[in-house]
C-alpha cells in the first residue's frame, strides 16, 4: 500500500511524539514539583488531526 504525503507526515509526527513522551517523562522524573503538561494542548489536537485525516484517506482508498 502506497502513503500519501499526509500519512508519510503522520507517521513521522508520531516517531517524533515518541521521542519528545520519553524525553520528557525522563524529565519529570528529575524534577522536585509538580509536572504540569502544558505541551499536550497543542500535541494531542495536531495527532488527532492527522491520524484522523490518515484513517480517512485509507478507507477512501478501498
Amino acid at each position: 500500500m502506497k502513503l500519501t504525503t499526509v500519512q508519510k507526515i503522520t507517521v513521522v509526527l508520531l516517531v517524533m511524539y515518541l521521542i519528545w513522551e520519553i524525553v520528557v517523562q525522563y524529565w519529570a522524573t528529575t524534577e522536585k514539583t509538580a509536572v504540569i503538561r502544558a505541551d499536550l494542548a497543542l500535541i494531542y489536537p495536531i495527532l488527532l488531526i492527522f491520524i484522523l485525516i490518515s484513517v480517512v484517506q485509507i478507507f477512501r482508498k478501498k
